[in-house]
Parts: C-alpha cells; structure tokens; sequence
C-alpha cells in the first residue's frame, strides 16, 4: 500500500461521533465474533444503525446476507459428510460394545 493510498483511505472515511462502535471493537471486546460470522455485522448494523447512511446500511446487510449464504453452504456440506459415513460410525460403535 502506498503512501497515497493510505491518505485517499483515511480521507474518505466519514467522520464519526464517538458512540460509533466499529467493527475492531466488536471483534475485540465481544467473544467468538469474526470478520467471518454474520452476527458481528448485525451487532455492527444495530450498534451503529442511527449514525449509518442507508447505502452504508444496505452494504452491512449484503455482507450479512452473503456470509450467512456461506455459513448455510458449509454447514450442508458437514450434514452430507456426517450422513454418509453415518452408517459406518454405527457399525463401528456396536462392534465395539
């Protein structure tokens, strides 16, 4: 990243009253919140709702929206696994007893 970028970065950046929570702070302070989990951008959109543009809002609820997608798509995948190995891990449990 180049000087310049970081300036235009910083200089884009809207100015915010200090009762915004962002999201480093969500992250740091509430457990098992990730840039991964789709409950740290709902806290980010409920914490901040009223000092949010409806753009800024809208973009909140898309990463929310793809990152429950994800969530949802590797879950079912986990059920499939578990679901076809089922019988096997039975078969094994019973030979054991």
């Amino acid at each position: 990243m180049t000087d310049m970028d970081i300036i235009n970065s910083l200089a884009d950046e809207p100015i915010r009253p200090p009762e915004f929570i962002s999201l480093e702070t969500i992250i740091s302070e509430v457990p098992y919140m990730s840039v991964n989990n789709p409950a740290t951008f709902y806290l980010y959109l409920h914490y901040n709702e009223q000092y949010l543009t409806e753009d800024e809002k809208a973009q909140v609820e898309k990463v929310i929206h793809k990152l429950k997608i994800e969530r949802d798509a590797i879950t079912d995948k986990n059920i499939n696994y578990l679901d076809r190995d089922k019988h096997k891990i039975l078969e094994k449990s019973i030979n054991e007893e």
